[in-house]
């Protein structure tokens, strides 16, 4: 148990330090349950929440339920391995690969992903109903291959067969893709809102130049319906301007200028937060910590938003969020308050 008081240069949280202990208390409890081991709410997400946390705060104990649970995952994953969905394979490898990038492990990510890159090829290859070409389900499955795409060497037989599964799952991806995929959520979700997914997918299968010409073709033909879009919610005007941006940075295409400017020039933060949010919005999923996550990606582009990180601190210490009972059995990092306490964190941190 984790009794010491979270604190940012000597300066107390502002959020109750008793409800911030006990919601941690909760997290390591649930955490260490059989649970599912994706990112979005299972053991992997908090093993990266644990794993920043004790970087942000020096914590050494944090750090050690981040390995703790690192070594869980790997024990579930090798007694089991043929039980889990091919979407869970696709968070754990996503999950190990950014703690290998961020340095919180070492190793040859190549090795360490050879046993699950092979139980994902296995089952879709073999998959008898085609669930996975969903487009909810394929879109990370895709931006994953093009994680290992990128990390094998050009020419080896592992990289091969990933470009082959790669330009599949494309095609089947585009040819699944209906009038309702470019239409946006009624509230703001980015696991809901599909097309600045598929778009940021594109931008990152591009950046490897081995099916451009396909990609190039795909984006004429739907260009037209994505140029016709311009979100009611600010929240997703902001989030179709960050995929755009990321896929014009790469393609170096002035087909999206005109909209990316649009967005740009009609998106107002304060009107997210204020308006289109309700009070206990603030997880990453579909709330304020997922739009600080969007306007803090924004800053190294050539159409920043500029904000105020005071507002987002404490729109997120004033949500009645904190006094509901029946929202705290929600801890996963990107569904619930293990990602809303990590962005509070890094808004505290970065002061």
């Amino acid at each position: 148990m984790i009794n010491k008081s979270i604190t940012n240069h000597g300066n107390q949280y502002n959020l109750e330090k008793i409800k911030v202990q006990t919601i941690n208390e909760k997290i390591i409890a649930y955490s260490n349950q059989k649970i599912r081991l994706d990112i979005e709410e299972g053991k992997m997400g908090f093993c990266i929440y644990f794993f920043k946390l004790s970087r942000l705060l020096q914590e050494t104990q944090y750090q050690k339920l981040a390995e703790n649970l690192l070594n869980d995952i790997y024990a579930e994953l090798g007694d089991e391995p043929t039980v889990r969905a091919v979407y869970e394979l696709v968070q754990i490898g996503m999950g190990i690969d950014y703690l290998v990038r961020q340095n919180y492990v070492k190793g040859n990510i190549n090795a360490i992903l050879t046993d699950i890159d092979n139980l994902i090829f296995k089952k879709l290859a073999f998959e008898k109903v085609s669930v996975t070409y969903q487009t909810t389900g394929i879109i990370p499955i895709l931006y994953y291959i093009c994680i290992r795409i990128k990390q094998q060497n050009k020419g080896s037989d592992a990289r091969f067969i990933s470009e082959e599964l790669c330009i599949k799952l494309f095609n089947d991806l585009y040819l699944s893709l209906d009038s309702g995929f470019y239409e946006e959520p009624f509230l703001f979700n980015i696991l809901d809102y599909r097309l600045p997914q598929f778009l940021y997918v594109v931008n990152k299968m591009y950046s490897l130049q081995f099916y451009n010409y396909r990609i190039v073709e795909v984006l004429k033909e739907i260009s037209g319906l994505i140029l016709s879009k311009i979100p009611v919610l600010h929240a997703n005007r902001l989030y179709l301007l960050w995929s755009l941006l990321n896929l014009k940075e790469t393609t170096v295409s002035n087909t999206w200028d005109e909209q990316i400017d649009i967005l740009a020039n009609h998106i107002d933060y304060q009107k997210i937060i204020y308006r289109e949010l309700r009070n206990r919005d603030v997880f990453i999923r579909d709330g304020v910590a997922g739009i600080y996550l969007l306007l803090n990606a924004l800053k190294n582009t050539y159409r920043p938003i500029p904000f105020e990180k005071n507002i987002f601190q404490k729109k997120i210490e004033k949500s009645e969020i904190w006094k509901a009972p029946q929202a705290f059995g929600t801890f996963g990092l990107i569904n619930g308050f293990g990602g809303a306490l990590l962005i509070y964190n890094l808004i505290i941190n970065e002061k």
